[in-house]
């Protein structure tokens, strides 16, 4: 991961869903654990964790 893509990620609000529009460092830690164990939507996201 190259720094513009930390950068990036700091700035990148969730583009759907509960948590809509809340910057994914602001998501509560057992949303990303969900996501991580059920795999991320094909898209943005999943290009930074997968």
């Amino acid at each position: 991961m190259q720094a513009e893509d930390l950068q990036r990620l700091v700035t990148l609000e969730m583009p759907y869903g509960k948590h809509k529009g809340c910057l994914l460092v602001d998501l509560p830690g057992n949303y990303l654990n969900w996501f991580a164990r059920k795999g991320f939507p094909k898209g943005e996201l999943a290009d930074y964790f997968n």
